[in-house]
């Protein structure tokens, strides 16, 4: 038993799950950073680059933890299970930042001298960019949460009937847009707040997780009923 023991504390303490704790770690300064910044000083804070820094290096171990980890042969349970739990962490935060009244242009701000947008995110209308800076609203962080909500109780009845749940393309080509929106936005706010090309790459990525997030929730929903309804036949 005393063998067992150390061996799964061995475990635990693998390069794969310490990379993987650390984008935990990644996270925490990452949401310092952006929350003691907001917009001040927008495409030339110190603290807004090294904030974009940090999430990159985040979203990139999230790749090396689960390669290293195959190739490595250290799969663990604590790895799978905290592995997404970390993505969440890390992404979803994010964007509740981005969503959060810091980023939210204060009335009769928008298309005046004190917009710290450019012009061309200036001329669209305001519901495509909601009259944020960072072009994130409350109501897409409500999609993106009502989709992991939805994804782990499907999956948790699932696997409580013994019947195999796992992961569809659809779900990880969202994390790579979402990824992909959220570093677009920490760019922008770092580096080109008023730039046209910046603008909009962060634009289209925005909603084109909107779009995944939702076909890849329905694609979920429609693979459940098949599920469920070939159990009950069964």
């Amino acid at each position: 038993m005393g063998y067992a023991i150390a061996y799964n504390r061995w475990m635990l303490w693998t390069i794969p799950n310490m990379i993987t704790m650390g984008r935990i770690v990644l996270s925490v300064v990452f949401f310092v950073l952006i929350g003691l910044t907001g917009v001040e000083g927008l495409g030339e804070s110190p603290l807004l680059a090294a904030a974009f820094v940090v999430y990159i290096v985040a979203a990139v171990s999230d790749f090396f933890d689960g390669y290293l980890a195959r190739k490595w042969n250290q799969v663990t349970p604590f790895g799978r299970i905290a592995d997404p739990v970390c993505d969440k962490v890390l992404n979803l935060g994010a964007l509740a930042l981005y969503a959060g009244p810091v980023f939210v242009l204060a009335v009769g701000v928008a298309g005046t001298a004190a917009d710290p947008r450019g012009d061309w995110e200036q001329s669209l209308p305001e519901w495509i960019t909601g009259g944020t800076i960072t072009g994130f609203r409350p109501w897409m962080l409500v999609v993106l949460l009502s989709r992991e909500f939805l994804i782990n109780a499907l999956r948790g009845y699932a696997e409580s009937r013994g019947t195999p749940f796992g992961a569809k393309w659809s779900g990880k080509v969202k994390m790579v847009v979402q990824c992909f929106a959220i570093g677009a936005m920490a760019y922008s706010l770092a580096f080109q707040p008023t730039a046209f090309w910046c603008a909009f790459v962060k634009i289209v990525s925005i909603w084109l997780t909107i779009l995944v997030t939702i076909y890849s929730g329905l694609e979920y929903l429609i693979k459940a009923r098949r599920l469920f309804t070939t159990a009950e036949q069964e």
